[in-house]
């Protein structure tokens, strides 16, 4: 209350086998943020200090060069918290929704209370809740990576966060903030890998058809239904977003190469292949490229 305080962190001897040994004193890695959290009921600080791996800047120059593969996250306010154009339906949108509402009941009973008690009652609650909240973003952030690395992905692609309230109905300062947080963990997780995270707007993602690029409002049949008036293309509606997520980040990134010959590939990365912006389909096996795929775009895509 009387202004900032500052204090000295003071590294403790030995260290080695330690947190501090293996990442703040390695040379490897580079301090890059920290944060202070309060355990109420212990009365201690903990600083959580992020790091990143520095020989991995370099490392990764070369994988970069081979290819731009893009997946692309959706994310939604009820149903699954997040779904990727690989497919993945990540998190439980609908499950946190019901939690944050168990709080907040219990919250408003106790502080009808009026109490000392109840008071420190809905402090501790906040704590336990805000953690819970963490570990459920850190576990979908986790998953999120898992797929980028899986699928040889060097961008992740999500919707621009700004005035996600505005944008999104039913999206509320509770999601603005989940979101928000989910994307900050996912981008500090991938510096350590070389995967880029990057913002794209989200003017029309949910009305597009992913297969032919036609683009109105009835293709959205429901909150969870996409069937394409032009083409009856048909499936998920956040599955199909997630994917034009992914194609507006591609538009960017081979806009942006210098080369005449069109630079190093780009593509998305999808449930069973790769795409380009040129329509070609590649299949991550013989099985999916035989086989029928809801991937596999119609010759209607190219120029779209």
């Amino acid at each position: 209350m009387n202004g900032r305080v500052e204090c000295d962190y003071v590294i403790p001897d030995g260290t080695e086998g330690t947190p501090i040994g293996k990442y703040l004193l390695n040379e490897n890695y580079e301090f890059r943020m920290s944060t202070l959290q309060y355990d109420r009921a212990t009365e201690s600080f903990y600083l959580h200090a992020r790091m990143r791996r520095t020989r991995d800047k370099q490392s990764t120059t070369s994988s970069n060069a081979k290819h731009r593969t893009v997946l692309g996250v959706d994310l939604n306010v009820d149903g699954s918290l997040a779904v990727t154009s690989t497919g993945a339906f990540i998190g439980n949108a609908d499950e946190m929704n019901h939690r944050r509402r168990e709080f907040e009941k219990t919250r408003r009973s106790m502080q009808q209370a009026g109490t000392r008690s109840a008071h420190l009652s809905i402090q501790s609650m906040d704590d336990r809740e805000h953690r819970w909240m963490q570990d459920e973003l850190h576990r979908a952030s986790n998953q999120i990576l898992e797929e980028a690395r899986d699928h040889g992905c060097r961008h992740i692609a999500f919707e621009n966060l700004t005035e996600i309230r505005k944008r999104m109905v039913g999206a509320k300062r509770f999601h603005a903030w989940a979101f928000r947080r989910l994307y900050q963990y996912v981008e500090y997780k991938t510096e350590m890998f070389g995967i880029e995270v990057e913002q794209v707007s989200p003017a029309y993602t949910s009305r597009r058809c992913s297969s032919c690029g036609f683009t109105h409002e009835t293709n959205r049949k429901s909150k969870h239904q996409f069937v394409c008036q032009k083409c009856e293309y048909e499936l998920n509606a956040d599955y199909n977003a997630s994917k034009n997520i992914a194609r507006k980040l591609l538009k960017r990134l081979h806009s942006g190469q210098k080369s005449s010959s069109g630079g190093v590939p780009c593509q998305c990365a999808l449930t069973s292949g790769t795409l380009n912006l040129n329509g070609d389909f590649h299949a991550y096996s013989i099985t999916e490229a035989e086989g029928e795929s809801t991937d596999k775009p119609t010759s209607s895509l190219v120029g779209y």
